[in-house]
């Protein structure tokens, strides 16, 4: 992002820096503030009220020329150079305060290390499957060797054997994927029915020590009805 597409939002006390000074600057620059600090308080209030960054950064380069500082000085009372730097001038404002940026997911830290955990046994559960399968194969084909069969039948046995081996995988691994989802998915909800009970229990007791603190005692008389509040644990000594 370049900083001449770049805006920042115009503060109150931004507006009140470049008001002082936007007489005493040079009729481009003059121009180019006018806009932004002409305004009324109601077109401020309407709407989001910015100025690019260009036009702030064109008058602290101003401020630190010979001419500018001279301008500062002669003014009355005179002004701070200081005060026009962009470090000032950026003081308590935001940057594109017109724009909606999506809002920021902060990560959690356990959910993270739990799912680089997950990851890992699925891997590893991954590897010792493949391992089981050309383990069983290797080993069928070795002890074919004593059978007399022929080669071709002995790789026909391996590879059946292996493919028997590489199906029981398959399946455990669905069984335990699907156990693991289920039970992730009753812990999430487990979570929130303990929060929606909590928040219904802090409902019940601000309630409770709504009423336990104050009464109202009503008593006839000739003009009407006549409102009274006491305090139970007043009430209770006297």
């Amino acid at each position: 992002m370049t900083n001449d597409r770049l805006n920042v939002s115009l503060e109150a006390h931004l507006r009140e820096t470049l008001v002082a000074i936007q007489k005493i600057t040079p009729a481009d620059l003059f121009d180019d503030l006018a806009p932004y600090v002409s305004r009324s308080d109601e077109q401020h209030s309407a709407q989001v009220a910015v100025i690019p960054y260009d036009i702030l950064q064109r008058v602290s380069k101003w401020t630190r020329t010979p001419e500018g500082t001279k301008a500062l000085q002669d003014c009355s009372p005179p002004l701070d150079p200081q005060s026009y730097s962009m470090i000032s001038l950026l003081a308590g404002c935001r940057t594109s305060p017109e724009k909606r940026f999506p809002p920021h997911v902060v990560k959690d830290p356990l959910e993270e290390s739990r799912r680089a955990s997950e990851t890992r046994k699925a891997i590893a559960t991954v590897a010792n499957g493949a391992l089981s399968v050309v383990g069983t194969g290797a080993a069928t084909w070795w002890a074919s060797e004593w059978t007399g069969l022929k080669l071709e039948w002995r790789a026909l046995l391996a590879v059946a054997t292996a493919l028997i081996v590489a199906l029981s995988e398959i399946i455990l691994y669905i069984i335990w994927d699907t156990r693991k989802g289920s039970k992730i998915r009753k812990i999430r909800q487990r979570g929130v029915a303990k929060g929606e009970k909590d928040s219904d229990d802090r409902n019940d007791t601000l309630r409770v020590s709504e009423q336990a603190t104050s009464t109202a005692v009503y008593s006839g008389d000739s003009d009407g009805f006549r409102h009274r509040a006491t305090n139970p644990a007043s009430a209770v000594n006297g």
